[in-house]
C-alpha cells in the first residue's frame, strides 16, 4: 500500500477527547492476498471513520471498503468479492511503549499513524478460505471438467471398470 494511508495527528495536539473525521481513498502499491482471493495493485481502498485522542495515544474507529478479485474454489470462475470491514485500533505514543509491552498495539511515529498494516491485517482476516461464486455452486464435472452451473443436466453414461468386463459379459449369458 502507499504512503496515502499515513494520517497526520498534528491537529489533535495530544488533547484527550479531541476527535476528527477520517476519510481517505488510496490505491494499493502492491498486491494483497494470495491464492484464490487477492487485491491487485492499483485497486482503490476507501477508509472512513474517526480518529480520537485518548490519554496514551489515539483510537481509530474506521470502516474499510474495497473489491477484491476472487476465483471460485469449485468451478474456477472469476468474480468480485466486496470487502466491508470495521476495525478499531489503538495507536500509542512511543513513550508509552513500556506500558503496552504485553499488548498488541500500533505506535505513533512523528505525529502520524500508518493505517496500512492494520488495513492489510483486517482485509486478510476477512478473506474467505474457500471462496464460492455463489452458495449453491455445483462446481465442475469430475470426469470431464464441464461447468455444472452452466449445464446442470450434464451426465455421463456409467463407465464400467475394465477389470469387471469379464463379469459383465458373464451376466449377459444367462
Amino acid at each position: 500500500m502507499a504512503d496515502d494511508f499515513i494520517v497526520s495527528l498534528t491537529d489533535l495536539r495530544r488533547t484527550p477527547g479531541a476527535r476528527r473525521p477520517l476519510s481517505l481513498e488510496a490505491s494499493c502499491a502492491e498486491a494483497l492476498g494470495a491464492g484464490l482471493v487477492s487485491l491487485p495493485p492499483g485497486r482503490l481502498v476507501a477508509v472512513t471513520g474517526s480518529v480520537e485522542s485518548v490519554g496514551d495515544g489515539v483510537l481509530v474507529d474506521a470502516r474499510v471498503e474495497t473489491v477484491m478479485d476472487a476465483q471460485c474454489s469449485r468451478c474456477l470462475v472469476e468474480f468480485s468479492w466486496p470487502v466491508d470491514i470495521e476495525f478499531q485500533e489503538l495507536y500509542v505514543y512511543p513513550e508509552q511503549a513500556d506500558d503496552y509491552a504485553e499488548e498488541d498495539v500500533s505506535f505513533i511515529h512523528s505525529d502520524a499513524i500508518d493505517l496500512e498494516p492494520v488495513i492489510r491485517s483486517a482485509v486478510i482476516v476477512e478473506q474467505p478460505l474457500i471462496p464460492l461464486c455463489r452458495p449453491d455452486c455445483r462446481g465442475l464435472c469430475p470426469q470431464c471438467g464441464v461447468d455444472l452451473n452452466a449445464d446442470p443436466d450434464h451426465h455421463h453414461d456409467d463407465d464400467i471398470d475394465s477389470r469387471w468386463l469379464g463379469l459383465a459379459a458373464w451376466g449377459k449369458m444367462s
